[in-house]
């Protein structure tokens, strides 16, 4: 069992997400639609079942905006996608989550985004957690320490796998500059 974050969700859903940017270009993450293509057959692959956490749905649900309910509907209906609430386990996992923290030094764990957004992603983590997820996909730093600290592997989407080429002999043209100028049709000019 895997749970994903609302980034992936959205990269999973719709064809025209905007990838997240790569830490270390700082520019869009390069074969992200890939990334993703190659996610959804490598879980295949280990029939694994995804948990969408309601806070999730409800992030995904706002940026779906009209769309919403026909995204919803998709969910519902696919065997692979389980949405799973915010509960009473979940929230006895948080709370353990948050006091563990305060025991260290703070409620909000070092994070520097405001307590809302902490709780938020505490719920996330949580609700992934009590469901037997053991890997969680996030973009999200936060989400990612308190899934680490929740014994969790993370994934980023700029950890996900670039699938083999499907036409290798030709990625040598993704390296090359854009012409300036319009090829030569081949007729002399007077």
């Amino acid at each position: 069992m895997v749970a994903i974050d609302n980034t992936t969700l959205a990269l999973l859903l719709h064809p025209k997400a905007k990838p997240p940017d790569d830490p270390k270009t700082r520019r869009p993450l390069e074969k992200c639609r890939e990334r993703i293509e190659q996610l959804i057959l490598d879980l295949d692959a280990e029939n694994e079942r995804v948990v969408i956490p309601t806070p999730v749905l409800s992030e995904f649900l706002i940026l779906a905006g009209k769309e919403g309910p026909e995204y919803l509907e998709k969910i519902q209906a696919a065997k692979t996608l389980l949405l799973r609430p915010f509960d009473e386990r979940a929230a006895i996992g948080l709370a353990a989550m948050e006091l563990a923290d305060r025991g260290k030094g703070g409620k909000k764990a070092g994070s520097d985004a405001p307590y809302q957004k902490v709780k938020f992603d505490r719920q996330i983590v949580a609700v992934a957690k009590v469901n037997g997820a053991h890997t969680i996909y996030s973009d999200d730093d936060d989400v990612r320490k308190f899934a680490t600290k929740a014994g969790m592997k993370v994934v980023s989407t700029w950890e996900l796998t670039i699938p083999p080429s499907k036409t290798p002999l030709l990625d040598i043209l993704d390296d090359l500059p854009e012409p300036t100028t319009a090829p030569h049709d081949g007729k002399k000019k007077s």
